[in-house]
């Protein structure tokens, strides 16, 4: 079972900023998969989180990237929370709008 959470958290800040900096679509370099491999438990153990994306031949010219949910997960694009039917009073009592 893979634990996103906590190869996320099992990074450098500096290796999260790299990530964020490239974007959800970036390739990833030898770096950055021995930075989630490394989090992951590793040699070869975050090849979970990132997948090869385009031809599989020649070995070299592999395109990996990170995986869907993992690329959700680190920029926030899954679903986004439903409007709030309630809201707080200030007291802290909940009111039905």
């Amino acid at each position: 079972m893979v634990d996103i959470q906590g190869v996320l958290g099992a990074l450098s800040p500096q290796e999260l900023e790299q990530l964020r900096a490239g974007g959800p679509e970036q390739v990833l370099d030898a770096s950055l998969r021995d930075a989630i491999d490394r989090a992951a438990g590793g040699p070869g153990e975050g090849r979970g989180y990132y997948v090869v994306r385009g031809p599989l031949f020649p070995r070299e010219t592999r395109d990996y990237r990170l995986r869907s949910d993992v690329a959700e997960e680190l920029f926030g694009l899954g679903e986004q929370p439903q409007a709030q039917t309630s809201r707080s009073s200030p007291e802290g009592a909940v009111t039905i709008a």
